[in-house]
């Protein structure tokens, strides 16, 4: 698209061509969002320019803010900016992607809350949640942190990581109609089975239909275990989040109850070579924040850990994906006669397959001090694990049980179904439960998974809803996939059998943030005077983690780290966290974190004082949210003769490999913070949604 084009699109939305050229560009905004403590200095509160940026144990660059546009094609970034990941284009070129988490018109609270239209290969316009590129040069990439340039001098081009889009129904969307006959000219989030849509009571002013909510996301590239092992392609994860009904289509639980007839929220895969995105109603159309997979350490299945939302009903288990590799949605072998769509899925383990939840040994709950039904109505609707986090579990403890399916399976693309008729409402069920196990239900609000990237099948997962974090090992998996009995020979295991960890309870003591010389949290109520530091958690007034969000775990020479981040609300600031962890997945300093940096809050005297990172910005002050981060040791390492390590030689597991050569304190990442208030200015005028920034950092000081 040439820039004409673009401002030719923008028309609407009153840009022109005067006022694109002064707009500015992808990487020149150098001021950080990210800061070291409250702007208690005044120079840290002028407008286009950074806070306080004395980080203890950390330091930050901006690659991208929201709003910026592309010198080229006049594309906009939009936000917020959520899941994100990096790899090799070439030999030359790092591709940053990042995904923007937008709700469009249903949730917007930003003054252009229904992002520019995205136009697909068949015409078909979407706005909402869109997934953007950015291409840098590699030999700038590498070096960006130890000079003062700006990331524009080593953009090379942006765009979109799709152009192609097929929906539940298993068919490439094209403009939107209302014959429910033409499944194709539709999108699940307001369909129902029948092909008829829903219109939302309020409906978009735009386009066709809007992605809903991208939030976190996985990249994992083929062969990521070995040849033959884990995915057969390049593929990026993601899926629409929470829930579509809640007041969409009608107010309340009237709009919920119709928007469980609808197909309900897409769990998606991009083909990244092709440019092609899959809705995978085999994983589920509940609404995840983000799925990531594990090494099976066999070359048949795919296992894959989906962390969400159930569609807004509580209460759910934490659960797992359990695929076969070169199947179709009716358990046949994929031959060359199959479509080009069923031959990805299928050798990807992504049409014949099973959603498993997190379940304990009857006997099992006593030990571990709750009660499976607690109001004792017969019905398993109590959030059990809830109860366990906040009164009984303790650091260090364990305890073991099994992921078992519920009867539900996606029956194929020619038996569209309901979110509501899947295992949405099953884990609750009695007739449901396992012979002698029950499905250890909580909160459906599990944000974040961090996979092991050793390659054990191991995890860490967020406990959101009361902040704790537990550890999670499928020890032996290779094994229990091929021996597990298969009662029912649908070529899947009846369960997987587990061990969990306790890293951090949900009680207060369970973590305190060192936080250098550095933390000091807004004034306010609950600091008067200023003094308090991020410390503990000021506005809950706690030493714990409160709304555990984004998570991700590092692993390289020397050791282990999880980096945390909190999406509570925290009118005080909110918090990016580093954990050291030990080999067996408890924490290496008792109770302690490490304090990477703060961001945004209601109080802040620099969204008080107008000021943004993208000059003009400022919308109104608010809470942000760090959300992920992202190792690139491997793209930015050299050998001693100062040579890149090769595209092929970073491929399969050679990007760890390398990264695993390479001191824990020395690697290198990205990551996103997400920021409404600094939604005006710019980012409003592109209709950008809500704002953010995209970022490298590196942490030292603490290993």
């Amino acid at each position: 698209m040439c820039v004409a084009d673009a401002v030719a699109q923008r028309i609407p939305l009153g840009l022109s061509f005067l006022s694109m050229a002064k707009m500015v560009t992808i990487g020149q905004t150098t001021a950080l969002i990210p800061e070291a403590g409250s702007a208690v200095q005044p120079e840290w509160l002028n407008d286009g320019q950074s806070g306080n940026i004395n980080f203890p144990y950390s330091s930050y660059k901006a690659l991208a803010t929201v709003g910026e546009v592309d010198a080229d094609n006049g594309l906009g970034l939009t936000g917020y900016p959520d899941g994100q990941a990096a790899w090799l284009q070439d030999d030359d070129t790092v591709r940053v992607a990042y995904q923007s988490e937008s709700y469009a018109h249903i949730y917007g609270r930003t003054p252009a809350p229904e992002t520019y239209p995205q136009e697909m290969e068949t015409g078909v316009t979407f706005s909402g949640s869109k997934i953007h590129y950015i291409d840098y040069s590699r030999d700038a990439f590498a070096d960006f942190m130890g000079n003062d340039s700006a990331a524009s001098d080593m953009v090379e081009g942006s765009g979109f990581l799709f152009n192609r889009v097929f929906n539940l129904f298993g068919e490439e969307v094209t403009p939107k109609n209302t014959d429910p006959e033409d499944k194709a000219a539709k999108w699940g989030n307001q369909t129902l089975p029948s092909g008829d849509i829903v219109e939302f009571a309020s409906p978009l002013s735009e386009t066709d239909f809007y992605f809903h909510s991208f939030c976190g996301a996985w990249y994992e590239p083929a062969n990521r275990y070995g040849e033959g092992q884990g995915f057969s392609d390049d593929i990026w994860l993601m899926a629409e989040e929470w829930d579509i009904g809640f007041g969409n289509f009608a107010p309340g639980y009237a709009g919920k109850a119709v928007g469980n007839e609808t197909m309900g929220l897409a769990a998606m895969a991009v083909d990244v070579a092709n440019s092609v995105a899959y809705s995978v109603p085999a994983l589920g159309q509940t609404g995840y924040e983000k799925i990531a997979p594990l090494n099976t350490g066999e070359s048949d299945y795919v296992v894959m850990v989906t962390a969400g939302y159930n569609h807004g009903q509580d209460p759910a288990p934490l659960k797992i994906y359990v695929g076969r590799k070169g199947y179709d949605a009716e358990g046949n072998e994929i031959t060359e006669d199959h479509s080009e769509r069923d031959q990805f899925l299928g050798r990807n383990g992504m049409l014949w397959g099973q959603l498993y939840g997190q379940a304990l040994k009857n006997k099992h709950f006593d030990k571990l001090g709750i009660v499976a039904d607690e109001d004792g109505n017969g019905v398993f609707d109590d959030q059990v694990m809830n109860t366990y986090l906040t009164s009984q579990a303790k650091a260090g403890d364990s305890y073991k049980g099994r992921f078992y399916p519920t009867s539900f399976q996606w029956g194929g693309w020619d038996e569209p179904t309901a979110v509501g008729n899947t295992e949405m409402f099953l884990w609750e069920r009695p007739e449901e439960q396992p012979k002698n196990y029950t499905f250890f239900n909580g909160d459906k609000k599990t944000e974040h998974q961090a996979i092991d990237p050793s390659g054990k099948a191991r995890w860490f997962q967020n406990m959101t809803d009361e902040g704790a974090l537990l550890g999670f090992d499928l020890k032996n998996l290779a094994k229990q996939l091929k021996s597990n009995p298969d009662a029912d020979g649908n070529l899947l295991p009846d369960y997987l059998n587990y061990k969990s960890v306790v890293t951090i309870p949900a009680t207060d003591g369970s973590l305190r943030v060192d936080v250098g010389d550095e933390g000091l949290a807004h004034k306010g109520e609950a600091n008067p005077d200023g003094s308090l530091t991020h410390a503990i958690h000021v506005e809950k007034g706690v030493e714990k983690i409160v709304a555990n969000d984004g998570l991700y775990w590092a692993k390289g020479k020397g050791g282990n780290v999880l980096i945390l981040d909190e999406d509570s609300g925290n009118d005080y600031g909110e918090r990016k966290i580093a954990l050291p962890i030990k080999r067996n997945m408890q924490l290496r300093d008792e109770a302690t974190g490490y304090f990477l940096g703060a961001a945004g809050g209601t109080l802040s005297p620099r969204y008080l004082a107008g000021a943004t990172a993208l000059a003009g910005a400022i919308d109104k002050p608010g809470t942000n949210e760090y959300s992920g981060s992202w190792d690139v040791t491997g793209m930015v390492t050299r050998k001693d003769d100062g040579s890149f390590y090769s595209k092929e030689e970073l491929s399969g597991s050679g990007m760890q490999d390398v990264a695993d050569l390479v001191h824990i304190e020395d690697h290198t990442y990205i990551g996103v913070v997400q920021a409404r208030p600094e939604s005006g200015g710019q980012v409003e005028e592109i209709s950008g949604d809500a704002g953010g920034q995209v970022f490298m950092f590196e942490m030292n000081g603490f290993f």
